[in-house]
């Protein structure tokens, strides 16, 4: 299975924010190991250096990327795509853009916590993690 990872879930993990982070840090424990393919797009890896150097520091936020970076494939992100999400009728740019990087990447789920994402009409089925886990689990069986 793979799935694309919203911003939120990768933070979740990265900054142990309870009561999110047990299952984000799950869901990144069973890509290492296998079974699952985790991704997450070039801005995500923007957004996720501001927020770790802001929390932590520099270093921190530097050796954080190094590591996503080498466990986890980005999706790129390109003027089309941009277009696309313009397009996409999800009101919110940023999640457009992730559900265009989705599509794009043909990832079985986006995994997000932001409620209002998970409501919208994206073109790949949006999942929580703890959902996620779940479904995992369920196959493990």
């Amino acid at each position: 299975m793979t799935v694309l990872l919203d911003t939120n879930i990768i933070m979740d993990a990265l900054q142990e924010r309870q009561p999110h982070d047990a299952a984000a840090k799950e869901i990144l424990r069973r890509s290492q190991s296998g079974g699952l393919d985790c991704l997450f797009t070039a801005n995500a890896a923007t957004d996720i250096f501001f927020l770790y150097s802001k929390a932590r520091d520099l270093l921190s936020a530097r050796a954080v990327l190094s590591f996503l970076l080498t466990h986890y494939e980005v999706v790129s992100i390109t003027q089309e795509d941009c277009v696309n999400a313009m397009a996409a009728g999800i009101d919110d740019f940023e999640d457009a853009l992730v559900a265009v990087c989705a599509a794009k990447a043909k990832v079985d789920y986006i995994v997000t916590r932001d409620e209002k994402f998970l409501q919208s009409n994206s073109p790949i089925p949006l999942i929580s993690a703890e959902a996620l886990l779940e479904k995992l689990h369920a196959t493990d069986k």
